[in-house]
């Protein structure tokens, strides 16, 4: 019989579909899987920067590194603004 992984999902981000997308790609270089929750469709088809309230989830056991790579987007981001 097959194992199946019981890792919790845990929120890593919160932001607009166009941020999560950017974070997720980062996330993916290092081989982190992820997938977007209570993404708002309204606005999306439209314009993505406007929609919010999206969710990046990840496995609760990835966390550690997740954090350290939203850490550095927050640190560059700030950067770039200054």
């Amino acid at each position: 019989m097959e194992e199946f992984d019981t890792t919790q999902s845990v929120d890593i981000f919160t932001g607009t579909i166009w941020e999560v997308r950017l974070i997720q790609s980062l996330l993916a270089d290092a081989e982190i899987e992820s997938f977007v929750r209570d993404s708002s469709f309204g606005t999306f088809l439209l314009d993505p920067v406007k929609a919010s309230n999206c969710k990046l989830m990840i496995l609760e056991k990835d966390q550690k590194l997740a954090k350290q790579i939203v850490e550095s987007y927050y640190k560059n981001l700030k950067k770039e603004t200054e």
